[in-house]
């Protein structure tokens, strides 16, 4: 399923060429044709395609180093390079920084936009637009694991001492991979957003921004709200989309996102109620959670299979009820496509769990590994794993049965190093938050979490499904956050059938039902 004003720079772009500031580090410019970004698993661009022959003038790339344990003083020893791009037009009004969240890759965004690969930015591209690839991913000193050694942690959950501590040990062997695989050394334990809000400002400084004005989406919204905790007279125009919040335990974040998982299914149910074609609307509601269910008895009872992987050597044919739990969780986060997850779900009562197919894990989808365990300080015992376990699935109405929080919980259960304090951040600076009432990722409680300290701020409410409200450019709540980043702007209330904002003190009414959204 995964974060301005007053700039000032130098023409020199040429292979190599270092612009020069009084501020830290100086940023070297590159030949973007020589800086091609690959791997990054964009839907949009594929580089092979791109005619490096004729990039446009507004794209620039860039690499900057900054210090991998900023406690520490810079030097030789004591360095990593981070890669950045810019979209950067003529006679801009201001800069917008943009982090995409997770280990999304950054550097891409600035291509996809330079490229009319993609509108997102449309209404915005009299900015410039600064992303970066954040430590340990893509350009920016990517780190590297065994993969083999993952395996263990990504099984069923523990429901004893016993086999909790087994996954303590296999949690210990892959953070150990991890160590011995990565470069420089030590870089493991200074990946998190502690440093990555430290690069924020690195990279200010030598571009001479006075305040930077900012788009978190997802995690990026909890590195946004750590660099305006850090850095309050940098802030500009800040947007929190799809917020993860700081100093929440971990206990209740685990029951948000089983309350997120249960309206997720029980739209992808509204959805089937409201189209004649769906196989399950003939049962009422309820019948896309009945399917599911027979699913996973069906794969309990080892009659699910992948036809493909029928005599094969190369994949395993039969889906087990993780296996279902898991996909059909994944499909649920991210944009959730409802037809594609009824159509798997009936094709899954025939025997055929294609949908249910994955393939092998590579670097880029478990980079998130060390970058979250740097970032969360949580009680790693068994007894507060079970206690949020037990509680969770209590209030599982769809039998999927996990948690992200869970997850982390098990993948970070032996991390050796130490890890800030989680502590709530009080944001007094007059900021947007933007959630959507039927959020899985990144649960919608989150943000009403973090508005409890954010006094000044405006919420907008997007009334729909999908992560990150800001991908979708044909929402209300986009041109509402465009807007307010032009700005600074806070929008006036507003409640209609698609976004209801609220001002700074008005309380927030309750998520709506799920059936009576459109879909």
């Amino acid at each position: 399923m995964l974060f301005y004003i007053l700039f000032a720079f130098l023409t020199a772009f040429a292979d190599g060429v270092a612009v020069k500031t009084d501020h830290g580090n100086p940023i070297r410019w590159h030949d973007c044709s020589k800086s091609v970004p690959f791997g990054t698993g964009s839907p949009s661009f594929n580089e092979s395609t791109v005619d490096l022959t004729n990039l446009p003038s507004t794209l620039h790339c860039g690499t900057i180093d900054v210090p991998m344990d900023y406690s520490k003083p810079f030097d030789a020893n004591n360095m990593i390079t981070l890669g950045l791009a810019m979209y950067r037009p003529g006679c801009p009004k201001g800069a917008i920084f943009y982090n995409p969240g997770g280990t999304d890759p950054g550097v891409v965004v600035a291509w996809e936009v330079a490229l009319n690969l993609t509108d997102m930015f449309s209404g915005l591209l009299d900015y410039e637009l600064l992303m970066i690839d954040v430590r340990g991913t893509f350009s920016s000193n990517p780190l590297n694991v065994s993969l083999e050694t993952l395996g263990s942690i990504f099984g069923p959950y523990p429901t004893t001492k016993i086999e909790f501590d087994a996954m303590k040990n296999a949690s210990a062997t892959a953070i150990q991979s991890w160590i011995d695989n990565s470069s420089p050394p030590g870089i493991i334990e200074h990946v998190g957003t502690r440093e990555v809000v430290q690069d924020y400002e690195s990279i200010r400084q030598a571009l001479g921004y006075e305040k930077i004005n900012f788009l978190g989406a997802s995690h990026g919204s909890f590195r946004a709200a750590q660099y305006a905790a850090s850095f309050p007279d940098r802030v500009g125009n800040f947007v929190l989309d799809a917020v993860v919040p700081h100093g929440e335990n971990f206990y209740d974040r685990a029951q948000d996102t089983i309350r997120a998982l249960n309206r997720a299914i029980l739209r992808v149910d509204a959805f089937c109620q409201n189209t004649p074609s769906c196989p399950f609307q003939n049962d009422g509601r309820g019948g896309v959670l009945t399917a599911f269910r027979k699913v996973l008895s069906l794969a309990d009872k080892g009659r699910l299979l992948i036809p493909s992987c029928v005599n094969s050597t190369k994949c395993s044919a039969e889906v087990s009820p993780l296996d279902v739990r898991t996909g059909i969780q994944g499909s649920l986060l991210g944009v959730p496509d409802f037809p594609a997850i009824i159509d798997g779900l009936n094709k899954s009562l025939t025997g055929d769990g294609s949908f249910f197919a994955s393939g092998p894990p590579n670097i880029q989808s478990v980079w998130a590994m060390p970058l979250l365990c740097n970032d969360f300080d949580y009680d790693r015992s068994f007894d507060a794993f079970s206690k949020s376990l037990q509680e969770g699935l209590k209030n599982d109405q769809t039998a999927i049965g996990l948690s992200l929080i869970w997850q982390i919980q098990i993948m970070c259960s032996a991390w050796p190093f130490p890890v800030p304090s989680e502590k709530r951040i009080q944001l007094p600076q007059k900021m947007l938050l933007v959630t959507a009432d039927f959020e899985a990722s990144a649960p919608t409680e989150w943000t009403d979490f973090v508005r409890e300290t954010a006094p000044n701020s405006g919420l907008v409410v997007r009334h729909g499904d999908g992560h990150v409200s800001f991908q979708f450019a044909d929402q209300p709540s986009t041109n509402i956050t465009k807007a307010f980043l032009r700005t600074g702007t806070l929008p006036s209330l507003r409640n209609d059938t698609q976004v209801t904002v609220y001002v700074p003190g008005v309380k927030r009414v309750g998520v709506e039902d799920p059936y009576l959204v459109p879909t």
